[in-house]
C-alpha cells in the first residue's frame, strides 16, 4: 500500500442551488464536475460530479459534487455515502437559503461531524455583510454535527480565500479516523457507463475492505457474479483499491445496463440483502407526525427504495421525537448493522427524518414487545461480543463461523478473538460446527428431555423413544441431532440405547396387578413350550394392552415371532440350542425335521423358522435350512 492510498479520502459538496458549489470545485481541483452536456447548458448540476486533488499534508481527496436543486435531491443523497468531511457550500451574497438547511439535516442525520463551511461569492459582499453573513451560519449549525466545523470565506473567481480552504480541509480530515480494512469490501455503485475498449465501469465510494484485480464478485442485490479486469483510484490504475477512497472497477461478464445506481459490489457471499431492518430512528423538527404503516422513500448509501414504516413503541412519532422502528422495503436492501440512512415523504417531496440500522436481518417483531425493546436498545450500543451473542440469539439452531463472522461483519480472524472470551464464560458453546448461545442450549436441553418425560409418562413400559420421534417432535436439524444426543449421553442427561433414548432416571415399572397377569402367562407359554397357546387368547385372557405386550417383548420375557404366536423366552432358547445341534450334525433342516426335533407342528415350527431366517441364525435354501456363519 502506498503512502498516497493510505491518505485516500472522500469529501463532499452540498448547500442550496447556485451557490457556487461547482465553481468551488473546479477552482479548487482544476477539474469541472459538471459532465453532462444538460448541465453546462443551463448552468445547473443536475447528477453527481466527481473530481479530486491533493492537500498540502500529501492527502489525496475524492471529491462528490452534488446538485442543490430540491427536484435532484435523490441525487445529492446517492452521493453523500461514504463521506469523511463536507463542504456546506453558502453563498456569501445570499446567506442560508432552504436547501441549505435541508441538506444540513441531512449531514446531521448521517452522522458526519467533519467538514468546512464554506462562504461562496465572498467578492461580491462587504465586510461588514460578511460578518452578517457568518453570524448568520453560526447560528444555523450550532446544534448540528457540524458546530465545529470552521468557517471559511472564498472567491472562486479571484482565488481569495482558497489556500486557507485548503488548509482547514486538511486539519479536519487530520481528525477523522482511517477507513478500517475488515476483508469485507463494498462498494455502492453510483455510476455505471460503457467505456469504449473496455467495457463495464462502475463507480463508488469503497468501504469496509480492498478490491483486487480479477477477483470475482457479486452484483447485489441480484446475486450475479462478476470479475474484476481493472481498478482505478484517483484517475490511476491499481492492482489493489484500498478503502475510504473513489473507486472505478472496469466489469466483466454484464453489460453496463444491467447495472443500476444502488446496486452493491461485494465479494460473494459476505453480504446480506433483507426487506426487513430494525432501526433507531430521528424524526426532524417541524415535520408533520410519522404514522405506522406509511410508507416513504428510504434513501441508504446510493439506493432509493419505498418502505413501509412500522413504529413498534407507538403510534405515530412526531417532530422532534425518536423511537423503534422496523422498516420493511418493497425490494431487498443490501445493508450493515450501523448503516445510516434517509426517510423522505414522496410528495410533497420533504425530508422528514433518519436514522441509524441495529439489525440488518430481523425477525418480524411485535409491537409494544418489552423484550423486543430492550434487545434493540441493547444492540444499539453493543460490543463486539454483546453483539455476537444478540446475533445468535436470533436463529433457533445458531450459526456457523462464516454466517456469524457475516452477520457481525468481522473477519474469520477477528470472530476467533469475539468469540474466545465468550466460550471461557460458558455464555456461547459450539455443537456441529454451529456456534449456539448458553439460552439456546439450555432450551434444547430442556426441550428434548420435557419431550423425553412427556412420552415416559404416556409409555410407561416403554424403555426409550425412537429416536427419529424424537427429533421430529423437538424440530432439532438432523445436523444438529446425534451431535446433541452424544453430548447429553456424556453428561448423563439420557440414555441412548441404538435405536431408541430414553431420560437417564426413567424406569420401566408394571403395577402388582400387571405383574400377576404376566407371571400367569409366561407360566403358561413355558407349560407347552413348543406348543403355546395363540397370543391372541393369551392377550384376552390376561387383558393385556398393546403397551404391555410390547413391553414383554422389549423386556425378553417373550419372543413374539408373528402376530399370533409367542415363545416363553426359556422355550424360545431351548428350541435354537435343539435347532442349532441338529444342523451342525446334519447340515440342512426341514420343516418337518424341526417338528420332529421340538416335538411340534407345523402350525408353530414354520413361524419360527422364518423368525429364525430374520434373525440370521439360518438362511432359506429351496425347502431347507442351513446355519449362517
Amino acid at each position: 500500500m502506498t503512502d498516497l492510498q493510505a491518505g485516500s479520502f472522500v469529501v463532499g459538496t452540498a448547500g442550496h442551488i447556485d451557490h457556487g458549489k461547482s465553481a468551488l470545485v473546479l477552482a479548487l481541483t482544476k477539474i469541472d464536475p459538471d459532465r453532462l452536456e444538460e448541465e453546462k447548458r443551463r448552468g445547473m448540476t443536475i447528477d453527481l460530479g466527481f473530481a479530486y486533488m491533493q492537500l498540502p499534508s500529501g492527502r489525496r481527496v475524492g471529491i462528490v459534487d452534488v446538485p442543490g436543486h430540491r427536484r435532484f435531491l435523490k441525487n445529492m443523497l446517492a452521493g453523500v455515502h461514504g463521506m469523511d468531511a463536507v463542504l456546506l457550500v453558502i453563498a456569501a451574497d445570499e446567506g442560508p437559503m432552504p436547501q441549505t438547511r435541508e441538506h444540513l439535516a441531512i449531514i446531521d442525520l448521517l452522522g458526519i461531524e467533519h467538514g468546512v463551511v464554506v462562504l461562496t461569492k465572498s467578492d461580491l459582499v462587504d465586510e461588514a455583510w460578511l460578518g452578517l453573513v457568518r453570524d448568520d451560519v453560526t447560528a444555523l449549525v450550532a446544534g448540528s454535527s457540524l458546530r465545529q466545523a470552521p468557517i471559511v470565506a472564498v472567491s472562486s473567481s479571484t482565488g481569495a480565500g482558497l489556500d486557507e480552504l485548503r488548509m482547514a480541509l486538511d486539519a479536519e480530515l487530520a481528525k477523522t479516523a482511517p477507513r478500517p480494512d475488515l476483508g469485507r469490501p463494498r462498494l455502492p455503485v453510483d455510476r455505471s457507463f460503457a467505456m469504449s475498449g473496455f467495457g463495464t465501469v462502475v463507480t463508488g465510494t469503497l468501504v469496509g475492505g480492498a478490491l483486487q484485480q480479477g477477483a470475482e464478485l457479486a452484483l447485489l442485490p441480484a446475486g450475479r457474479r462478476v470479475r474484476i479486469r481493472g481498478l482505478q483510484q484517483h484517475n490511476r490504475p491499481v492492482e489493489e483499491a484500498r478503502p475510504g477512497s473513489r473507486t472505478a472497477v472496469n466489469l466483466s461478464g454484464l453489460d453496463h445496463s444491467e447495472v443500476r445506481r444502488g446496486d452493491v459490489l461485494a465479494l460473494p457471499g459476505t453480504l446480506p440483502a433483507s426487506r426487513r431492518l430494525d432501526a433507531r430512528l430521528i424524526v426532524l423538527p417541524g415535520v408533520q407526525p410519522l404514522r405506522h404503516h406509511q410508507e416513504l422513500q428510504m434513501y441508504h448509501e446510493t439506493s432509493e427504495v419505498m418502505i413501509e414504516l412500522n413504529l413498534l413503541e407507538r403510534d405515530e412519532l412526531r417532530g422532534g421525537e425518536a423511537g423503534w422502528v422496523q422498516l420493511f422495503a418493497t425490494q431487498p436492501v443490501v445493508a450493515l448493522d450501523g448503516d445510516r440512512f434517509i426517510l423522505r415523504v414522496p410528495s410533497p417531496a420533504a425530508t422528514v427524518a433518519g436514522g441509524v440500522i441495529v439489525d440488518s436481518a430481523p425477525r418480524r417483531h411485535r409491537r409494544r414487545d418489552a423484550a423486543v425493546l430492550s434487545d434493540l436498545a441493547a444492540r444499539e450500543h453493543a460490543d463486539p461480543a454483546t453483539s455476537a451473542v444478540l446475533e445468535l440469539g436470533k436463529h433457533p439452531w445458531g450459526l456457523k463461523d462464516t454466517e456469524l463472522a457475516g452477520r457481525l461483519a468481522v473477519s474469520a480472524v477477528r470472530l476467533e478473538t469475539i468469540l474466545a472470551p465468550l466460550m471461557e464464560r460458558g455464555a456461547v458453546r459450539r455443537l456441529a460446527a454451529r456456534w449456539l448461545t448458553r439460552r439456546q442450549w439450555e432450551q434444547w436441553v430442556t426441550g428434548v428431555l420435557s419431550v423425553l418425560r412427556a412420552y415416559h409418562e404416556a409409555q410407561p413400559l416403554r424403555r426409550g423413544m425412537p429416536k427419529e420421534e424424537l427429533r421430529s417432535r423437538t424440530g432439532i436439524p438432523a445436523e444438529l441431532f446425534g451431535e446433541l444426543l452424544t453430548v447429553l449421553a456424556d453428561d448423563h442427561a439420557l440414555v441412548d440405547q441404538g435405536g431408541e433414548v430414553a431420560a437417564a432416571d426413567h424406569h420401566p415399572a408394571l403395577t402388582s396387578e400387571q405383574e400377576t397377569a404376566i407371571a400367569a402367562l409366561v407360566a403358561e407359554l413355558e407349560g407347552q413350550p413348543f406348543n403355546p397357546p395363540p397370543l391372541p387368547d393369551l392377550v384376552r385372557r390376561y387383558r393385556l394392552t398393546p403397551a404391555l405386550l410390547q413391553y414383554l417383548v422389549v423386556d425378553g420375557r417373550v419372543v413374539r415371532v408373528n402376530e399370533d404366536t409367542a415363545f416363553a423366552r426359556s422355550a424360545y432358547d431351548d428350541a435354537v440350542r435343539r435347532l442349532r445341534r441338529h444342523l451342525i450334525e446334519h447340515r440342512t433342516l426341514t420343516v418337518a425335521a424341526a417338528r420332529d426335533v421340538l416335538g411340534s407342528s407345523r402350525r408353530y415350527v414354520l413361524p419360527l423358522l422364518e423368525w429364525l431366517d430374520s434373525q440370521k441364525i439360518t438362511r432359506r435354501v429351496g425347502d431347507d435350512r442351513i446355519l449362517r456363519g
